[in-house]
C-alpha cells in the first residue's frame, strides 16, 4: 500500500503541476507559482525563484500526503469507493486552506481572485482523482 501512495503520490502531483502550468501560461493566473510558493516558511523563502527545487519541494508534500493519508484510511478501513471519494474529498480541503497562503505573498494570486481559486480547485480535484485511483482496498 505505501509504495501505491508513494508514486500515487509523485503522478498526481506531477500532474496537478503540469496542469497548473499550463493554467498559468494560458491565462496568466499565478496558480503554479502558488503552486511552488514557499515564501511564508522562514527557512525555506531562500529558494523562491528556483523552481525545480521548489518543484521537488511539492513533490515530497506531495507523496508525504499520500502516504499519511493512505496509511489513516487502511486503519480505518473504508471500502474502494469510500477511500475514493474521501480521497478526493480530502484533496479539495486541502487546497481551499491552501488558497489562504495567498495573503503571504506578494507573487501569487489575490485572495479574491475568484479565477484563480477555481482553477486552483479544479487542479486539486485532478489531483484527488488521479491520487484515488491508487487506493486499492479489496472490501
Amino acid at each position: 500500500m505505501k509504495w501505491r501512495a508513494f508514486i500515487g503520490g509523485i503522478v498526481s502531483g506531477t500532474i496537478m503541476s503540469v496542469f497548473l502550468k499550463v493554467v498559468e501560461e494560458l491565462t496568466h493566473l499565478r496558480v503554479y507559482t502558488l503552486l511552488l510558493n514557499v515564501d511564508y516558511i522562514p527557512l525555506l523563502k531562500r529558494v523562491t525563484s528556483n523552481e525545480p527545487l521548489e518543484l521537488i519541494l511539492h513533490l515530497i508534500v506531495a507523496v508525504i500526503v499520500s502516504v499519511g493519508w493512505f496509511v489513516m484510511l487502511q486503519k480505518i478501513n473504508l471500502t474502494k469507493q469510500k477511500g475514493r471519494i474521501a480521497t478526493i474529498m480530502m484533496a479539495m480541503c486541502i487546497g481551499l486552506l491552501l488558497y489562504l497562503s495567498t495573503i503571504m505573498s506578494e507573487r501569487t494570486p489575490s485572495l479574491s481572485s475568484f479565477s484563480s481559486l477555481g482553477f486552483w480547485l479544479l487542479g486539486h480535484l485532478v489531483f484527488g482523482i488521479l491520487l484515488s485511483l491508487f487506493y486499492k482496498q479489496d472490501k
